[in-house]
């Protein structure tokens, strides 16, 4: 049944002339999450979206549009300075295809915002009255080096997340009676945390596995959970760790592997590489803290058995874009460019025009599966913040990652190193055995790793072969590169 929120929320819908903007905003998300409660079939949880036209589409989105755009004027002082700075007014975006009037919202902006407004920003629509009636949960980006940009999420966006991210998880095959072992400690991070509830709404007996390895091996053997929920590195290191502690992977009660946070689908040798350790499906969904905290971009099943994969993305609840990464002008439909997103699920964070920043092409034909939401082709797996410039020359950590694992000498782990030598890159990528080699096989395999990325890559590396256990094993996400170089 609809939560008490969302029922008095599509209540207020025949009288929405009535309402302040934040309450009409409220109003049409609640009337968007109709007959979303459980699965409206065997095939899709919410078919009447899935399975939209292009048009109808189209027409939720300038719905939502409609009502977002003055919801964020109101409460947004970023958004509204934004607004004023390209000299636009609310009604000047009454559409879609109004979007690329205004300005991309990066990064950078908002974690200017937050130094100087310290400690939310101003980006989001919750003041400090609305969260102390109606807060539910902070998330926040990496704070390591910076203040963090901070997202206060409501109990309405709670709701949201949970039915939302229940599509995606339905479209992957997962059914009530299955069992997921979650494999995080519960920290702020906006995947683990949609899928929780998403999977409470859906009759999955969760199991938390904020625990070590050690007790997470324990749990899958005593518990038999049929879904695992980590990481693309981290599955990969749990399975070799049930190897060690005598047990195997293979023959466990996993079904299939759901991961977040990493690139793992799309990496065609990382995806052969955890469905061969686990004998089970691989999925993997796309989304971050900012603009895609829930109903993910997502792997379907039917999509797994094509060639590039493709991962859905809900065109119902972001309106989404790709861009050149140097002018951020629209690519022409079939071009490659950057994600840009605005969201149209939320409460806490509806963010407008949001530069995501990982190159995608998108495919608009109905896929094999039935749904008709856009589709990355390949997935994401070049995130422009994490493109490395050798020498002059652009690569992406994860091509070397296609690379490494194709190799099946080397183990799961392996590091990119930069460093400065005179007023050159050194570029050294450290691979870790799978089993122990002598010295010929070591220089043999060392010669045919830098061969490979040479040919894929145009540079040339330097190649450490070390024995296995000798890099740090990845316990959440992985940190593969460490940037050494000096400024000169």
């Amino acid at each position: 049944m609809p939560s008490r929120k969302i029922k008095r929320a599509q209540k207020s819908i025949p009288r929405a002339t009535k309402l302040s903007a934040r309450e009409r905003w409220l109003a049409v998300l609640a009337k968007f999450t109709l007959n979303m409660e459980a699965p409206a079939s065997k095939r899709y949880w919410a078919p009447d979206f899935e399975c939209a036209s292009h048009d109808r589409i189209g027409d939720i989105q300038n719905e939502k549009l409609a009502a977002m755009i003055p919801y964020l004027y109101e409460h947004s002082p970023f958004y509204r300075a934004k607004f004023k700075a390209a000299r636009l007014r609310p009604k000047d975006i009454a559409s879609a295809d109004d979007l690329a009037k205004f300005p991309v919202t990066t990064k950078d902006e908002m974690a200017r915002d937050v130094t100087a407004h310290r400690p939310w920003g101003t980006y989001t629509p919750i003041d400090d009255r609305r969260w102390r009636g109606h807060g539910w949960m902070v998330f926040s980006t990496s704070g390591t080096t910076a203040t963090p940009r901070s997202f206060r999420y409501t109990s309405f966006d709670r709701e949201l997340w949970a039915r939302t991210s229940a599509r995606a998880l339905y479209a992957m095959g997962v059914r009530a009676g299955d069992s997921a072992l979650t494999c995080t400690n519960y920290n702020p991070h906006v995947f683990f945390w949609s899928l929780h509830h998403a999977l409470n709404l859906m009759n999955v007996t969760v199991i938390p596995g904020g625990v070590p390895t050690e007790r997470r091996i324990q749990m899958i053997d005593l518990y038999r959970p049929t879904l695992l929920v980590a990481t693309p590195s981290y599955s990969l290191h749990l399975a070799n760790s049930m190897r060690q502690a005598g047990f195997d992977p293979v023959a466990s009660s996993i079904a299939k592997v759901i991961c977040g946070g990493e690139p793992a689908s799309g990496v065609s040798s990382t995806r052969a590489r955890i469905e061969q350790a686990w004998n089970a499906e691989l999925h993997d969904v796309y989304g971050c803290t900012e603009a895609i905290p829930a109903g993910w971009a997502f792997t379907c099943r039917e999509g797994l058995a094509r060639d590039p994969v493709s991962t859905h993305v809900q065109e119902d609840l972001q309106i989404w874009e790709l861009v050149d990464p140097d002018t951020f002008e629209p690519v022409a439909p079939g071009g490659r460019g950057l994600t840009v997103v605005t969201n149209l699920n939320s409460e806490g964070s509806p963010q407008l025009r949001f530069l995501v920043g990982d190159f995608a092409t998108f495919d608009y034909g109905k896929c094999v599966c039935g749904r008709t939401f856009a589709r990355a082709i390949g997935g994401f797996n070049g995130r422009a913040d994490d493109m490395l410039n050798i020498r002059g020359l652009k690569l992406f950590p994860s091509v070397v990652e296609e690379i490494v694992r194709g190799f099946d000498h080397f183990g799961n782990e392996f590091q990119i190193v930069l460093e400065t030598e005179g007023v050159m890159d050194s570029f050294t990528i450290v691979v870790e055995l799978r089993d122990a080699a002598d010295e010929s096989l070591q220089a043999r395999l060392s010669a045919e790793l830098e061969a490979a990325v040479i040919r894929q890559c145009e540079l040339r590396p330097r190649v450490s072969v070390v024995a296995p256990g000798t890099l740090p094993p990845t316990e959440f996400k992985a940190r593969r590169v460490i940037d050494r170089r000096r400024a000169l």
